[in-house]
């Protein structure tokens, strides 16, 4: 006979994301006691402590991390088949997470067509650098991952999405906006700001201009595309950033793709999923318009 409930298990998924007791019964609309008593009754059938006491907050031990990725995939199905019946089985709620690029320049216009084709989805979106994305991928923290670098997480499973191209940047007053013919000796000698270590587009920039190009100055680092983008139109150096992203000030005459024939800069983006992702009729669907969209 089964001890465990469903709701023992969303309260200690919950205790787990907040990391208090308080936060979580709020969370679940339970009283601080009864959220407590929950907790205790999953220990005791489990014949074990999921969590570490440290001051006045509650962190996963060994055993509790490993139990939340499996309550996670079992609460995905729980909630698959509360939503399976009719015309519910594609309406989705997701959590989703990107890196940058992919999270202000090419989701929200994705989402919006989804959830249009799909009244009363429900979608939201987290956007950090491909490290942290990864990271959450790999708790189960989110549903999807959408990553412009590689991935290097065993249980992780990363597929090729789209291809992306890059650009050389400088503001329209840097000296190398007046040239019509650039080198690499030009590009060398140029003080560089790019985004920070962990992001998707700085290890690809890395390893696409240190093999084209070899070492370059970099004298800023800025943790969003935005600041390096104002950086770059104020004149502070020049940058390797995404087309897609710097289509509007090129447009508005703030910045300028200098013309370098000489380098390829074409990166990969990927969909991440964790290895062990229970894929519900709604993320299967999310997925297949994601895969249309890239297709065109």
């Amino acid at each position: 006979m089964l001890r465990t409930t469903l709701r023992q298990l969303e309260i200690f998924v919950a205790i787990a994301q907040a990391g208090t007791v308080t936060e979580a019964a709020d969370k679940v609309g339970l009283t601080q006691s009864a959220a407590s008593m929950a907790l205790g009754e999953l220990e005791r059938n489990l014949d074990t402590l999921l969590f570490d006491r440290i001051s006045k907050k509650l962190v996963l031990n060994e055993n509790g991390r490993a139990l939340y990725p499996k309550t996670m995939e079992l609460l995905n199905r729980a909630r698959e088949l509360e939503n399976s019946a009719g015309t519910r089985s594609t309406v989705t709620d997701l959590r989703l997470g990107a890196s940058s690029t992919i999270g202000n320049y090419l989701l929200p216009q994705i989402i919006s067509s989804y959830i249009t084709a799909h009244p009363g989805s429900r979608i939201n979106l987290d956007v950090a650098n491909t490290l942290s994305t990864i990271s959450a991928v790999n708790r189960h923290e989110i549903d999807i991952g959408f990553v412009e670098g590689p991935c290097h997480a065993k249980d992780v499973k990363a597929t090729l999405w789209r291809e992306d191209r890059l650009a050389i940047c400088a503001g329209i007053n840097h000296p190398l906006a007046k040239k019509t013919v650039i080198t690499p000796k030009d590009l060398i000698e140029s003080n560089w700001i790019l985004r920070e270590p962990g992001s998707g587009t700085r290890e690809v920039t890395d390893s696409l201009l240190a093999e084209q190009l070899g070492p370059i100055g970099v004298v800023m680092e800025f943790g969003g595309t935005e600041a390096i983008k104002r950086a770059v139109e104020s004149g502070l150096g020049i940058s390797c950033l995404p087309c897609i992203a710097v289509q509007e000030a090129v447009e508005l005459g703030k910045m300028v793709c200098l013309p370098t024939p000489f380098l390829k800069l074409e990166r990969q983006l990927y969909l991440v999923l964790h290895k062990t992702k229970y894929q519900t009729q709604g993320l299967s669907a999310f997925l297949a318009h994601c895969t249309q969209t890239a297709a065109g």
